[in-house]
């Protein structure tokens, strides 16, 4: 590992660990200053090792909704707002169509995805979107009942299409890419699960823990990631 890098994943580390202490000790402080930071973290950390420079911009703006997302959710534990928490969720939903498009259309070769070869690997996830929407659907109301019913759809797509990659991209971008996918599965199904069905203990803690996991992942599976061949940088 190159000395910049190692130093960059110390201070990485050193973000994770500070907002996790702020979380568990009901730190608004330790979360207002250094939360925000790890995404543009990921960001930084991307542009500077990325060996695919073609989807740059793509990933660059998934990060950024990611951001945007964190934020306004962030926001709206604090003061209570639920127009900030729709907003967040807005934002989110965003970042994972734009990884979905990314994901899809962005590969190596002409391989066909895993899912036109093999469908069934569709049913274990779109099984677990069809559980969770029945099991929040009884608690959503007006306007959220379509907003998390979406956001749901979006969640499992993002995942598929990362599964979809297999064969598609080098088999390091794809294992993390997909391992991050099912750690944001787990984040966002925490997340709607907490707000809409049950409260669930240290549930901050556990969303903000696997929301990370799967943006350093994903990031760090899209870093392995090459250009086509015969395609200019």
């Amino acid at each position: 590992m190159k000395k910049r890098d190692l130093v960059l994943n110390i201070v990485f580390a050193i973000l994770v660990v500070v907002v996790l202490i702020g979380i568990l000790l009901d730190n608004p402080m330790l979360e207002y200053l250094f939360r925000p930071l790890i995404m543009l973290w990921i960001a930084l950390y991307f542009l500077l090792n990325a060996k695919k420079r073609t989807f740059m911009s793509g990933v660059l703006t998934a990060f950024f909704f990611s951001w945007v997302g964190d934020i306004f959710v962030l926001l709206s534990g604090a003061y209570g707002n639920d127009s900030f928490f729709f907003v967040g969720t807005g934002s989110f939903s965003l970042s994972l169509l734009t990884y979905i498009f990314l994901f899809l259309f962005s590969t190596e070769n002409d391989i066909k995805g895993l899912l036109l070869r093999n469908p069934f690997w569709i049913i274990p996830l779109a099984a677990y979107g069809l559980f969770l929407a029945l099991l929040l659907y009884p608690r959503l109301e007006g306007f959220t009942v379509y907003l998390i019913l979406f956001y749901i759809i979006l969640l499992t797509g993002m995942s598929l299409s990362a599964l979809n990659r297999r064969d598609r991209v080098n088999f390091n971008s794809f294992r993390l890419v997909f391992a991050g996918s099912l750690f944001f599965v787990i984040s966002g199904s925490l997340l709607a699960v907490h707000s809409f069905h049950t409260e669930i203990p240290y549930a901050d803690f556990m969303i903000m823990l696997t929301f990370i996991a799967a943006q350093y992942l994903i990031m760090r599976g899209l870093i392995f990631e090459k250009e086509r061949p015969g395609t200019r940088e």
